[in-house]
């Protein structure tokens, strides 16, 4: 049974990563590509041009069932007991730059909770505490959003229907 759950929870998951990829991707470049202002005048370009740097972005998305008690901090997959490498390992060898993470509505259609988290202002800050995954393949570290500079979100968003949970 467990090899048959964790199986059915991979897929799951996937299927969630495969149909949000665009939104997510849309996302990003809203916010991570930055247009260059008066380049038209200055550098001779019709349009405009666009600056998108080199970076890696781990992206991590949640059901709905944890909005209410999680929705004010992110888990991090600290440690797999197999040895295979995880978040943790991949961020503290420079592996990704920033961290996408998000929550799912009742339906798993829309995002209703965000953030892009700078990982340079993540490496010195302690989990909150670090806790078993379930099933227990993995164990999480958990952050809360308030042990982080402001600097360290580039975005955060809300959709304004689920303020009431806070």
């Amino acid at each position: 049974m467990g090899q048959r759950g964790d199986t059915m929870t991979y897929n799951i998951d996937r299927r969630i990563e495969d149909t949000k990829a665009k939104q997510v991707k849309h996302i990003l470049g809203e916010h991570l590509i930055t247009k260059i202002e008066n380049a038209d005048l200055e550098e001779a370009q019709d349009f405009g041009i666009y600056s998108v740097k080199p970076f890696n972005i781990g992206v991590r998305l949640r059901r709905f069932k944890y909005f209410s008690d999680y929705h004010n901090e992110f888990t991090i997959r600290w440690s797999r007991p197999s040895g295979v490498k995880t978040e943790i390992d991949k961020i503290r060898e420079g592996l990704v730059q920033y961290i996408f993470y998000g929550f799912l509505d009742e339906r798993e259609q829309n995002l209703i909770q965000y953030f892009i988290g700078d990982l340079a202002f993540f490496l010195n800050v302690q989990p909150y505490r670090i806790l078993p995954n379930n099933p227990h393949d993995s164990d999480l570290a958990v952050y809360k959003f308030s042990q982080f500079p402001r600097r360290f979100f580039v975005v955060f968003w809300r959709n304004p229907k689920y303020a009431v949970f806070l």
